[in-house]
């Protein structure tokens, strides 16, 4: 090494030469930082915000070094026991936030965590270093021991050699805009690493890799610069006055906004569209006339703001409209979270932008070049949707002017767009107008039908108690043929408008819902007067199974009584096999109790239903009992229950006995079929459904679901009769089928949702105040 060579590396390494190391680098990174800044304030790209953030913590990172550094001149502190192990610690943290500005410049979170990562463990390695270097200078042997010569140096060389390595194969694989600079600032790091651990000069700093960074880090005022020197990139000049289509220097005036009678006509296009797609497309053909955007499309926020579609687009250069189709969050982040905050976005052409790969997937381009999107807001900030410009055979970029005359073009989109809207509800309830008059005709045919047959049963059964019924009969006969009449010239059209037809239905459908109550009604006394004939047969057969289950009470009684004598071990002690057995003697018994209540409970529900009393019943106590009364049945399978119940107590105007049945049929089908150590999910909740309130309460169970077929029979009492074993049900098929009609009974129903492989969810929705069972009591 020539002694030139020698001083230069000398004369970096010991004060105050040190500090034009830092002194350089400290002037490089600011021009880079204020080059980042000016751009962004030119552009708003989030790259170059990225890149001022990523140079602010390089610049930071810089100054502190240097006035570290500075201390130790003065001697302000030890610069031997300090310096030496923090130069090394801020040399491998500038490699790794220079890798992550070249090699993310768009938002990335697990980049950004990766960097936060390893910075954290560079700081922690630079303590471990601190303590290992001042515990070898606090020997006097070692006072003179130079830094650049000891196993913490060394180590610290081979972790900047491999962070270099590792930031050169990121930039590769990635292929960011400017890659190239990044990989020949990584080399030269790399080679002045590789220079100090080859040469090994003496002393305390590594004058090699000051040299090299010194060359390296102005390469960083090429950072800020990558996206504004795309070919086919103009700079926006400001608008000034001019008595001629020249600028102030005398050359023609850029064309940046059309004025093509194709403007005019896609402008009258839009004005005269009714339809929702092919409005959109118009007003994309519009303002892609306008701007002279290559493409432009029209996106629209629906499901209540969650879900993104592309209503319509206008390719300017094939001169034809485009399709919709639907847009995904995880393929567009950037524009996503634009669309959704109703803020504007400008995105440069980036090779690494998951936005800009993202819109090429989902458009079928190579590349849809830069990108502007314009939020259509509402004077109430409510996001309609916007409008988003791409240029990918022009390469054009976006300039701030050309994003405040699309929003000026979007505000004035609002009024047409909402009117838009409003004429597609329209057309939406009027569809569904005709679509209930269609059924109405079929709801009309079919209470006709059971009408007749309601007579004629009624006649074979008792003649003498028709002639009652005959005047309602005939009555609904009349309304039913007048609906008709309504319906035909409904059907017919009459010159009404969409809200006067929506009037006449809305006033069609309540004399049907008249209608249907009086059908009810007169069903309802049918099935009572037929109802009296079997009664009356049955009642005697009723007697003799309640007597004979009242008779099997006492010895099932007296069989718990012994198996808990014998639990309790008062008689003798007794062992594990043994004590399971009598567990299950025990279990066993209980259940046949309890089909023997269901047996009891089955031949005196007709005159239990008519004996309901409702009243105000806390459910929280129900579901306490309910859940103590099956706990032997849960226990034994170690079946874990899953409470979901409102915080607040919560009341319920119904029968006491019957809504603490319901519950306790439900929770023993769901025993039975959950498995061993199973899951039991009994959820309740308020609905409201239709201006009254109503609970809602669920039983899920982990049978392994119900089979579709077998569905319709999971409330039919007996109905394992036809079928012995049905896969995920655990009922027997009375306390299902007693459930279903202490539900109806109260005015409430009940349903099963079954998903294969998973279990099934039974339901019960019953109303809160009581009224209608308050009603049905006083009309008996």
């Amino acid at each position: 090494m020539s002694d030139f060579i020698q001083l230069v590396l000398t004369q970096l390494t010991v004060p105050p030469g040190d500090l034009i190391y830092y002194i350089v680098l400290v002037f490089v990174v600011a021009s880079a930082l204020q080059s980042a800044f000016n751009h962004w304030r030119a552009s708003e790209f989030p790259q170059s915000r990225r890149a001022f953030i990523g140079l602010g913590i390089l610049l930071c990172a810089q100054i502190l070094m240097f006035l570290l550094s500075g201390l130790g001149w003065q001697e302000l502190l030890d610069p031997k026991s300090v310096l030496p192990p923090l130069d090394r610690a801020f040399l491998a943290f500038g490699i790794v936030w220079v890798t992550w500005l070249y090699a993310f410049p768009e938002p990335n979170r697990l980049a950004d965590a990766a960097a936060t990562l390893l910075s954290m463990f560079i700081i922690t390695a630079l303590g471990l270093s601190l303590i290992s270097w001042n515990q070898q200078i606090a020997n006097p042997e070692s006072a003179t021991l130079s830094y650049n010569l000891t196993t913490d140096d060394l180590v610290w060389q081979v972790g900047s050699l491999l962070l270099t390595l590792l930031g050169m194969a990121v930039l590769f694989i990635r292929k960011p805009d400017g890659m190239w600079y990044g990989i020949i600032l990584m080399l030269l790091c790399f080679a002045g690493h590789l220079g100090q651990l080859l040469i090994g000069l003496e002393g305390d700093y590594p004058g090699i890799v000051r040299l090299a960074y010194m060359a390296a880090f102005p390469i960083l005022l090429t950072l800020p610069q990558r996206f504004s020197s795309i070919p086919g990139v103009e700079v926006a000049q400001p608008v000034k006055p001019t008595t001629r289509k020249q600028d102030l220097t005398g050359r023609p005036e850029r064309r940046r906004y059309s004025t093509d009678p194709k403007t005019f006509h896609a402008l009258l296009a839009v004005a005269a569209e009714n339809n929702s797609t092919k409005m959109s497309q118009a007003i994309t053909r519009a303002i892609a006339q306008t701007m002279l955007a290559d493409l432009c499309f029209m996106i629209y926020l629906t499901d209540e703001n969650k879900q993104m579609v592309i209503a319509g687009g206008y390719d300017l250069i094939r001169e034809e409209s485009l399709d919709g189709g639907p847009l995904s969050k995880n393929a567009i982040p950037m524009l996503a979270n634009s669309i959704q905050r109703g803020r504007p976005l400008r995105l440069p052409a980036s090779s690494t932008s998951a936005d800009i790969k993202g819109l090429a997937d989902i458009l079928g381009l190579s590349n849809p070049g830069h990108i502007l999107y314009v939020p259509i807001l509402t004077p109430d900030k409510e996001t309609l949707g916007g409008i988003l410009l791409l240029s990918p055979y022009s390469d054009r970029t976006w300039s701030a002017e050309d994003q405040a005359f699309l929003s000026n073009i979007a505000t004035s989109l609002v009024p047409i767009i909402q009117r838009n809207q409003r004429v597609s509800r329209l057309e939406e309830e009027n569809s569904l107008s005709k679509a209930q008059a269609t059924d109405l005709e079929r709801r009309i045919r079919e209470l006709t039908s059971q009408l007749e047959t309601a007579r004629n049963e009624a006649e074979q059964n008792r003649p003498d108690d028709i002639a009652s019924l005959r005047a309602a009969q005939e009555e609904s006969q009349f309304i039913i043929e007048h609906l008709q009449n309504e319906n035909a010239e409904l059907r017919a059209g009459k010159n009404l408008t969409p809200n006067q037809a929506e009037q006449e239905l809305n006033d069609t459908l309540l004399e049907v819902a008249t209608l249907q109550n009086q059908l009810a009604e007169a069903r309802m006394k049918l099935d009572e007067l037929e109802k009296g004939h079997i009664a009356t047969k049955n009642t005697e057969q009723a007697e003799v199974i309640a007597s004979i289950s009242q008779e099997l009470r006492q010895p099932l009684s007296s069989i718990v009584g012994y198996t808990d004598l014998l639990l309790g071990e008062s008689v003798g002690i007794l062992g594990a096999l043994q004590r399971k057995f009598v567990d299950r003697i025990k279990v066993s018994t209980e259940r046949i109790r309890s089909l023997t209540d269901d047996m009891i409970q089955i031949t005196t529900l007709a005159t239990d239903l008519n004996e309901l009393k409702p009243e105000s019943v806390d459910l929280n106590s129900i579901i306490d009992n309910a859940m103590s009364y099956t706990s032997s049945q849960i226990r034994e399978k170690n079946i874990s229950i899953h409470l979901e119940v409102p915080k607040s107590p919560t009341s319920i105007h119904a029968d006491r006995e019957a809504l603490q049945q319901i519950l306790i049929h439900l929770l023993q089908n769901a025993g039975a079929a959950t498995p061993f150590e199973g899951t039991i999910r009994l959820k309740v909740q308020t609905r409201s459904e239709d201006g009254m309130e109503y609970i809602l309460i669920q039983v899920t169970d982990m049978g392994g679901g119900i089979a579709p077929e077998d569905l319709p029979r999971v409330f039919t009492r007996l109905y394992r009769a036809d079928n012995v074993l049905i896969q995920g049900v655990g009922d027997t098929g009375v306390g299902l089928s007693i459930a279903k009609t202490l539900t109806e009974a109260q005015q409430g129903r009940i349903w099963v949702e079954s998903n294969m492989g998973q279990g099934a969810t039974f339901s019960v929705l019953l109303p809160i105040s009581g009224e209608k069972l308050a009603e049905k009591q006083k009309r008996k």
